[in-house]
This record gives C-alpha cells, structure tokens and sequence, in this order.
C-alpha cells in the first residue's frame, strides 16, 4: 500500500506540473494569436476596398483603380497585402485566381501557427486531468486499505478533484479560442474571396466588353 501511495502521489504531481506548463504554453499561444491577427486586420478596409472597387455604384473609373492600389501599398494587413498581388497580376481571372489562392497558402501557415495546439490541447487536456483524477483516487483508497485516517482520504479525493479542475481549465480556453481564431481567418479569407470577385467583375469583365 505504501508504494501505490507514494507511486501515485509522484505520478499526481508530475500531472499537475505538466498540465500547469500547458496552460502557460496554451495561454501565450493564445496571446500571440491575437497580436498577430491584430496585426493584420483593419475594421473599415474590407468596406474600403469594396467602395473603391465598386465605385459606389457609379460608372467604372479607371482612376478608382489608381486610388486602391495607393491605399493598399501604404498598409501592411491582410487583406490589403492580398491586393497588392492581385492588382500586380495580369488581367484575366484565371491568373487572379491563381495568385489569390497562392497568397492564401502562403499566408495560412501563419495564421494557424499553433491553432493545431490549441486544437489538441482542448480535445486531449481533459483526459489528462482524468487520469490524474483516477491516480487520486487509487491514492485515496490505498489510504482506506492501510487506515491513514479519513483526512489523509480526504487529501487524496481533493487532490484529484485538483486534477480535473486544471484539466477543464486549460482545455476550455483552448478550444474557445481555437474556434475564433479559426472563424476570424476564414472571414478574412470569405473578405478576400469577394473582393477578388468584385475585382474580377468591375475590372476584367469590363476590359473583356472594351
């Protein structure tokens, strides 16, 4: 009984630390996360660059194109950035589409860098916990066999309840901000999508009739 108690005690701990330096690491992906989709997020430049390409419903101007390729030089976010390869390419959809989709591949390593931790983190911290729970109670009832006295049980159940705590607590957070990462990416690349269609329709669709 001594061993499983002191075995498990060891194992508990080491749980417990372990699941204490995955929130840590979770939280500071979380924070980077947020700086760098800060970074490159603007709140009005996907209502912008639609105004310049749609040109507020009035007739095409060629000078409207001029204007958006000014603003979106003089940005560093996504969405601008995205434009500035665009408005490089060579007039025909194909070719558009070919460096938009370029431009996303390229960008989306970035943007999910350590979204699969969080993803993992959330799924599996749980069952960490669980299993640092399950030690508890083994502990617990090793102390009932060798008649520690119901304080030293009682030490082992809350020890585990310990566990559990820490494992929801690192993996609710994962996964909540593993879901709004991903949602803010894919309206980043749903506002690229259609700017992209806006410019194929406004531009090359009119070059076509000429």
């Amino acid at each position: 009984m001594e061993a499983i108690i002191m075995i498990t005690d060891v194992v508990e701990k080491l749980i417990l630390t372990i699941m204490f330096g995955l929130s840590i690491w979770s939280i500071s992906i979380m924070l980077d996360r947020r700086k760098n989709l800060n970074s490159l997020i603007s709140t009005d430049e996907f209502q912008k660059i639609k105004n310049l390409l749609t040109d507020n419903g009035a007739h095409f101007s060629p000078q409207k194109i001029e204007t958006l390729k000014k603003y979106v030089s003089g940005q560093n976010t996504y969405l601008s950035r995205a434009f500035q390869n665009v408005l490089a390419a060579p007039v025909q959809p194909e070719a558009i589409d070919r460096v938009t989709q370029a431009y996303v591949r390229e960008e989306r390593l970035k943007l999910e860098r350590g979204l699969a931790v969080l993803a993992t983190l959330g799924a599996n911290a749980p069952f960490i916990g669980l299993f640092g729970t399950v030690l508890g109670i083994i502990r617990a009832f090793a102390y009932l066999g060798s008649q520690s006295g119901s304080s030293a049980v009682m030490s082992g159940v809350s020890q585990a309840l310990y566990a559990t705590a820490l494992g929801l607590f690192v993996a609710i957070p994962a996964i909540i901000a593993f879901n709004v990462f991903t949602q803010n990416i894919r309206k980043l690349n749903s506002q690229l999508d259609t700017l992209k269609d806006l410019y194929v329709a406004q531009v090359v669709g009119r070059t076509e009739v000429r």
